[in-house]
């Protein structure tokens, strides 16, 4: 079982004032940070989250904030959780991939997806309703830049005429690739093009999502690839399970809200209305406790759930205060992590 941090860019509540050039300075010094408390505990790469024009997100950019990991680290991966395909030109995302590729020597992963914010398409006046064509469209540019070759491509959104990616990428034939998707299209669709589905920090149904979970397998197979099943889990370690949950629960849940208000999270029938988001429903549903607590929940995954891999995240819109975000990382790294690094091999550094 590989786990994953993701230092997640919300930099305040959702709709706080205007940040000022010193909060933004300082936020991304927490980033930093945060990634390199990662690297020494032993997690196996770092998933930066995209989110624009949201004055509670702080770092827009996923590439930015990994170009810079890349010279701050030597040894984690650094992977994008998601980035949002269809607001870019698809050849400036190869571009991109490919340097941040050489930069790390091969620690890339590329994690895309079609994206569900309306506003983000709206800043980059890219119609709504085209993102999974532009997707499909985008990642097939994306492929024939990192052949390698010189091509052309005559496409419904992009047309290039003998063009060439210099420099390539680092890793041979390409980085790895993860899909994300909740709906059954976006599932089939990442294991037809990833090496791996990426899932949201949702309540799961067990039913919902074992469905889930074979369509994407059977995706994967029917196409000839390997299947990698990644699960984003929202966690926090303390010295006692109180303490855990005084300090993370509230925020969760409030966390899980906004997605509500969004129309994404509706599958899970026990959380069908607003009044249904308590902490104690959702509780469950969290990696949260003492170490045991998280060690445990996190062998319950791969086990009852299928799960290959976890991404975690220690801070939301709402907190932890920083500092307790860093102590909470740092527990997790001394108390947590050896479990599953001793079990692949894997040394801290």
């Amino acid at each position: 079982m590989k786990l994953h941090y993701m230092p997640d860019t919300h930099g305040g509540p959702y709709d706080r004032p205007y940040p000022t050039p010193k909060e933004v300075a300082e936020f991304a010094d927490q980033l930093f940070r945060e990634s390199e408390m990662a690297e020494e505990a032993g997690f196996d790469s770092l998933q930066i989250p995209e989110r624009h024009m949201r004055t509670e997100c702080l770092f827009p950019s996923p590439l930015i904030l990994m170009s810079a990991l890349a010279a701050r680290t030597s040894r984690i991966r650094l992977g994008t959780y998601i980035l949002i395909l269809p607001l870019y030109n698809p050849m400036h995302i190869a571009e991109q991939f490919a340097m941040i590729d050489n930069l790390s020597r091969g620690r890339v992963i590329m994690g895309v997806a079609s994206g569900y914010h309306t506003g983000y398409n709206q800043m980059f006046n890219v119609p709504f309703h085209e993102r999974g064509a532009r997707f499909e469209e985008g990642f097939e540019v994306v492929m024939k830049a990192w052949s390698g070759e010189k091509f052309s491509h005559d496409g419904k959104y992009y047309q290039y005429k003998d063009v060439q990616l210099i420099p390539g990428v680092y890793q041979k034939p390409r980085p790895e690739i993860w899909v994300g998707g909740m709906f059954p299209k976006t599932i089939s669709r990442a294991g037809k093009l990833g090496d791996a589905w990426c899932s949201d920090p949702f309540p799961l149904d067990p039913k919902v999502w074992n469905e889930q979970v074979r369509l994407y397998r059977d995706s994967a197979k029917q196409h000839g690839h390997k299947s990698k099943v990644v699960l984003m889990r929202d966690a926090w370690v303390a010295p006692t399970r109180k303490q855990a949950e005084q300090t993370f629960l509230k925020l969760a849940v409030e966390e899980w809200l906004f997605y509500y208000r969004w129309g994404i999270l509706t599958h899970h029938p026990e959380f069908q209305k607003e009044s249904d988001f308590t902490a104690e429903r959702a509780l469950k549903h969290f990696v949260c406790g003492t170490p045991e607590d998280c060690i445990s929940q996190i062998k319950m995954y791969e086990r009852e759930y299928d799960v290959d891999e976890i991404v975690l995240r220690f801070r939301l819109p709402g907190g932890p205060p920083r500092p307790k975000v860093l102590a909470s990382l740092k527990m997790f790294g001394k108390e947590v992590m050896p479990e599953f690094t001793r079990k692949s091999g894997k040394k801290k550094k």
